[in-house]
């Protein structure tokens, strides 16, 4: 059977939310950051199957609190179509139009390359950002920042951090924590070959971030002041990062567009910032590039239309002309908005608050309306040339629209505003657009759940735990063997554990299909999800299965010896014997009474 790589199933989830997966089968409502509908496998009177398309590792799942299925992307489909789990990957793949190739070797060593580095990038994220806040080597930045207007709030949100100005500071901070120098060559954090030298030094950064909240790159403001320093720096596209397909500001909008279900599109970190202060915290940036196709599929996810604040200038126009366009290739109604006082959303949040950028940014103007008229300033119309010329300027647009019928209404507006008929600009132009058919739903299947989360064991409540936080399992295998677990559901995940630490997994669609008893995957995936989950203390949880286990352990032997002190076998016992074995009751007495005074001592925490 096919077997694929962490890659593949990393890029179909990329492409793909859990909401898209699965509203071919179900009827989804949206309230809140969920979706809600009839499940699917059982038959459900009441809406009681919900799908997150963030909030996880896995970037979403689906989970039916009547019949208790659950999952992420692949399970759905292994059990909507009665699948096995290679199949799912290329029904999906298909769909996401992702190319199917078995894992070799070589992808093998690339994807544990990558997780090295999405972790070296994270904790430099974190670093970079307690840097800032805590070192006097930032103070300057510090200051520039609250000059600027920025928040400590909206720091702590954007993970503001600082690089200082030592070229070898990244890399003394980062081979300390074992990175190799050879991954820290193509990392993109050091000019190219050569380590005493980072990418970033003296600059205020700016964490890039996946929609999954991934860091993979870095936007640094300049704070030297020299003349040959570029203001702004982004990184280098690495194994990681690739601009087309990431937003500045789009994971710290998700919230907000899941509720507004509309975004700006502005061009500088500081603009994003500025909007998201003024309260229009729906707000992001490209990365260094035009929009892209790939941006628009991923803001489609959660919005119905997007507003532009690109710059003034000629190259922010051209931008802003380009993204009506593509915006409209791809059916996203479009906007552009405009500062008035102001060259971009920054200054005006630092010169005049607030208040008055939000203000400036309550009027917009359609995309096709915007070209209209920036070609009418352009084009003395008085003359044929120059309408003719404005239809150039527009006919992209026109060319970019589906529907005839809207097709049609752009005409006739533009007829009356230079002031020909319809029909000679309808002469200059013909096309047609399609429909896509809707998919049919799928008629539901009954299940039957084993496992009821709420009465889960302290065991398999660890269990689920470490498969939500598996970084955790290091530290805790050194601690627990799997012998010393009674709850057998508990076993069967610590050997999941075991072998997804051992082959380097970091998906979460991978480790629960190494999950065998359906219902304990559909408990495990649940985990992923379930909010009792998200509120539970992690440490508290497994502190608690560790003592538990202990004491278990230690009550055991203490009844084993209390057996041989009370049965048939103390008369064949010599007195040295018997000494040991009161001794040794006595020993176990104290360790499980100190045991539990801990224990209570904690509780009392």
């Amino acid at each position: 059977m096919a077997q694929y790589s962490e890659s593949v199933i990393e890029s179909i989830k990329s492409r793909l939310t859990m909401s898209e997966v699965v509203s071919p089968y179900v009827r989804l409502t949206r309230r809140g950051d969920r979706y809600w509908g009839l499940c699917p496998f059982h038959q459900d009177k009441n809406p009681s199957f919900t799908v997150m398309d963030t909030g996880t590792s896995n970037g979403g799942f689906y989970k039916c609190f009547a019949c208790g299925k659950g999952g992420g992307l692949f399970q759905f489909i292994q059990e909507i179509e009665h699948v096995s789990f290679p199949e799912a990957v290329e029904i999906l793949a298909k769909q996401a139009g992702v190319e199917l190739k078995e894992e070799s070797e070589e992808e093998k060593k690339l994807q544990s390359k990558k997780n090295a580095t999405s972790d070296m990038y994270n904790r430099l994220c974190s670093y970079l950002h307690q840097y800032l806040l805590k070192s006097p080597t930032a103070q300057n930045a510090r200051e520039y920042i609250a000059r600027r207007g920025i928040t400590a709030e909206t720091c702590e949100t954007f993970q503001i951090g600082y690089a200082p100005a030592q070229g070898e500071f990244l890399h003394n901070l980062l081979s300390k924590q074992n990175y190799s120098d050879d991954l820290l060559l193509e990392s993109g954090l050091f000019q190219k070959g050569d380590l005493s030298k980072g990418f970033f030094r003296d600059r205020i950064m700016f964490p890039i971030r996946t929609w999954q909240g991934n860091c993979v790159a870095f936007s640094g403001r300049d704070m030297s002041g020299f003349s040959e320093a570029p203001k702004y720096k982004n990184s280098p596209e690495t194994m990681l990062y690739s601009k087309r397909n990431v937003l500045f500001g789009f994971y710290e909008s998700l919230p907000a567009l899941k509720e507004k279900k509309q975004l700006i599109i502005c061009e500088g970190n500081f603009d994003v910032i500025s909007l998201h202060q003024a309260g229009l915290n729906y707000s992001c940036a490209t990365c260094g590039t035009a929009l892209t196709p790939e941006h628009i599929k991923m803001i489609k996810r959660y919005c119905d239309k997007i507003y532009l604040l690109f710059d003034s200038d000629s190259a922010g126009q051209e931008a802003t002309r380009k993204a009506i366009i593509l915006c409209q290739q791809n059916d996203l109604p479009c906007f552009v908005m405009k500062l008035e006082g102001a060259k971009d959303a920054s200054e005006m949040l630092e010169k005049q608050g607030p208040q008055a950028l939000l203000d400036s940014c309550v009027n917009s103007t359609p995309g096709f309306s915007y070209l209209v008229t920036s070609a009418l300033k352009l084009y003395d119309i008085r003359q044929p040339k120059g309408k003719t010329s404005v239809l150039k300027e527009v006919k992209p647009y026109l060319d970019a629209t589906a529907s005839s019928i809207e097709r049609q209404e752009y005409i006739r507006n533009l007829s009356e505003r230079l002031r020909v008929s319809e029909d000679q600009l309808l002469s200059d132009y013909q096309r047609q657009g399609t429909d896509e058919p809707l998919q049919q739903e799928k008629a539901p299947a009954a299940v039957t759940v084993k496992y009821n989360p709420l009465k889960v064991s302290t065991q398999l409540n660890a269990m689920l735990i470490l498969l939500r936080n598996r970084s955790r399992f290091e530290k805790f295998r050194n601690e627990i063997k799997p012998g010393d677990l009674t709850d057998d559901a508990a076993r069967k995940l610590y050997t999941v554990l075991e072998d997804a630490s051992r082959q380097e997994l970091r998906t979460d669609d991978m480790v629960l299909q190494m999950i065998d008893e359906p219902e304990l995957r559909d408990l495990a995936a649940a985990a992923f999800t379930s909010k009792m989950y998200e509120r539970m203390d992690v440490h508290k949880t497994l502190e608690d299965a560790v003592y538990q286990l202990k004491l278990a352990e230690l009550e055991k032997r203490r009844s084993a010896v209390q057996r041989m002190l009370s049965g048939g076998e103390m008369d064949m016992m010599d007195e040295q014997e018997f000494t040991y074995l009161l001794q040794t009751k006595s020993s176990l007495d104290k360790e499980i009474l100190e045991l539990k005074g801990e224990m209570e001592l904690k509780e009392q925490k």
